[in-house]
């Protein structure tokens, strides 16, 4: 296993010898100065080197926002042959365009600056809404074949587009999610839909928004998710009742680990 951190960033020494015990490999990666300005872009800069790291090694490399837990060891992260990238709908539509609508000029220029073809954009649905979107993907959980470089090819496009005027004017979540749209048009731009795998929903799944999630959609316990995203939802002390049925021994597992992160 891999972990990523910028170049400089400092790590507890306690987290650095945990990790050395579970022989993960940390790799520090040098942060492009245009991503500065781009929120989360570190997160493209992160994934490039990742990718170069998995290349000659694994047929697939599996990128995981940090905010994640790998719940179980089922086939949800798995891609078929002809597949480029395995990933998911984002969960909720805030900057998505809306697939009934025209795209605005937000979506117009992240299609003009990835090189979008605009017949090779389908529709997708929000996981908690089930809203129709354009294709719009999670940046927190991607499957992807190393030596098609994709992830590269994301940092590259993050890094030329924040360097236009189109980014300098944005504001607000236009802002926030423009490293997640830029992620949206590199994969229209590089991959037919049909080289693009759908995730299933226990892979990467929002447990900081369980309750938004319709009961038909939730899962009835965590044994049933595979990877999810927490996000800050272990800081609040009341976390078992946010979350579907825990059993004991995971939820010994879980309030571990939440000591450690802490710091206890």
């Amino acid at each position: 296993m891999l972990a990523l951190v910028p170049q400089g960033a400092h790590l507890d020494p306690a987290v650095t010898y945990r990790m050395d015990s579970l022989e993960i490999q940390l790799i520090e990666y040098p942060q492009e100065s245009t991503l500065d300005a781009v929120p989360l872009g570190e997160r493209a800069a992160g994934a490039a080197q990742a990718e170069v790291a998995a290349g000659g090694r694994a047929r697939t490399l599996v990128w995981l926002d940090s905010e994640s837990l790998i719940l179980s060891e089922r086939s949800g992260l798995e891609i078929g042959e002809g597949a480029a990238i395995g990933c998911r709908p984002v969960d909720l539509a805030l900057i998505g365009s809306p697939w009934d609508e025209a795209p605005d000029a937000y979506w117009e220029m992240i299609y003009a600056g990835c090189g979008v073809d605009r017949n090779a954009i389908f529709p997708v649905r929000t996981t908690v809404e089930g809203q129709a979107i354009r294709a719009y993907f999670n940046a927190g959980c991607l499957v992807v074949r190393p030596e098609a470089g994709l992830l590269a090819h994301w940092r590259d496009a993050l890094i030329r587009l924040a360097g236009g005027e189109g980014f300098v004017g944005l504001r607000g979540r236009q802002r926030l999610f423009f490293h997640q749209a830029v992620l949206a048009g590199t994969v229209l731009a590089a991959a037919r839909q049909e080289k693009i795998t759908e995730l299933p929903p226990s892979v990467n799944f929002p447990l900081h928004l369980y309750n938004r999630v319709p009961p038909e959609r939730r899962p009835a316990s965590l044994r049933e998710v595979e990877t999810c995203r927490y996000e800050s939802i272990f800081e609040l002390e009341d976390w078992t009742s946010r979350v579907p049925v825990v059993d004991a021994g995971l939820q010994s597992w879980l309030e571990a680990r939440r000591d450690l992160a802490r710091g206890g």
